[in-house]
């Protein structure tokens, strides 16, 4: 009696092993399964509020960089457009200095033509991406320029009685706070100026003074406009640097996370092999003390 009641205790003491080697054979291969140490969050122990931390911030950032990639293709649209700009003001130049040099266009060409320009000048300012007006500052719900507004005096240096638009600019603000302006607004001097020059080339297309004075007011009107363009070239830079910085944290930030959740293959299959080995020699173990204790009490 003695002997039997050993043999249940031990085979007692073996079946509580298999039971716990089961459960950690069932852990490691739910992890290879998974490749999560654990599928909810009350596996993870104390690394639960780490990484809960951990992908918060990096899913702050990955919207901040969604946010500043729109951003960013509003300033590429921006430089476009003035670089487009650019370009009409150096043809209006061109021209200036051909009719000026004894072009045979006659004025009443001449005129067509500058408010032809004038009319790009105005389209180019009011481009808009996504419904958003480029040139508009904050205001985004009419058209920023119209050259032929009561409050517009062309022949008033610096007036930009044609802006619709708002005064402040707009601003990107990251999650860290950093700001960067987004484009320009069409008052700036530059288009301010190449306005002008048309203004005068249409109400006196066939005065020679006027040309000469229209032509140097564009040649001050591409250096305005290059600067713009200088600047949006910023403001791209400065937003291209930001969303860098952001992957960077943001790869930082997944990696330490990947670490606290993903499981170690490697280790999870050496751990099965190795539990799956255990419960073989401990199901052999019980078996023979079954059949060892049988025949005991039998006998």
């Amino acid at each position: 009696m003695i002997t039997r009641i050993g043999t249940f205790n031990h085979s007692s003491a073996l079946i509580t092993a298999s039971l716990r080697t089961q459960a950690k054979l069932a852990d490691q291969q739910t992890q290879e399964y998974t490749g999560l140490k654990s599928t909810s969050f009350g596996g993870l122990g104390t690394d639960v509020a780490s990484l809960l931390r951990l992908s918060n911030q990096s899913t702050r950032l990955t919207a901040d960089n969604a946010a500043a990639q729109t951003a960013s293709a509003y300033v590429q649209s921006a430089y476009a457009a003035v670089g487009d700009i650019a370009d009409l003001a150096n043809t209006i130049k061109s021209q200036l200095a051909a009719q000026i040099s004894g072009s045979t266009l006659d004025a009443d060409s001449l005129a067509s033509y500058a408010r032809g320009w004038l009319d790009d000048l105005q389209t180019q300012l009011n481009s808009q991406v996504g419904g958003v007006y480029l040139f508009g500052g904050d205001a985004t719900d009419a058209a920023p320029v119209d050259f032929s507004s009561a409050d517009y005096d062309p022949t008033t240096a610096g007036d930009t009685g044609y802006y619709q638009g708002a005064s402040t600019t707009r601003t990107f603000t990251s999650v860290d706070g950093s700001k960067v302006s987004l484009s320009v607004t069409a008052q700036s001097s530059g288009f301010e100026k190449l306005a002008r020059a048309l203004s005068m080339v249409i109400a006196n297309p066939d005065d020679a003074d006027t040309l000469s004075s229209a032509f140097d007011l564009v040649g001050e009107a591409v250096s305005g406009v290059g600067a713009v363009q200088e600047g949006l070239g910023v403001q791209a830079d400065q937003l291209s640097s930001l969303i860098s910085r952001n992957e960077t944290k943001i790869d930082t930030l997944d990696d330490l996370a990947s670490r606290l959740k993903d499981a170690d293959l490697a280790q999870a299959a050496v751990l099965v092999t190795n539990y799956q080995t255990q419960l073989e020699a401990l199901y052999s173990t019980i078996g023979a003390l079954s059949s060892s204790s049988l025949l005991k009490y039998q006998g």
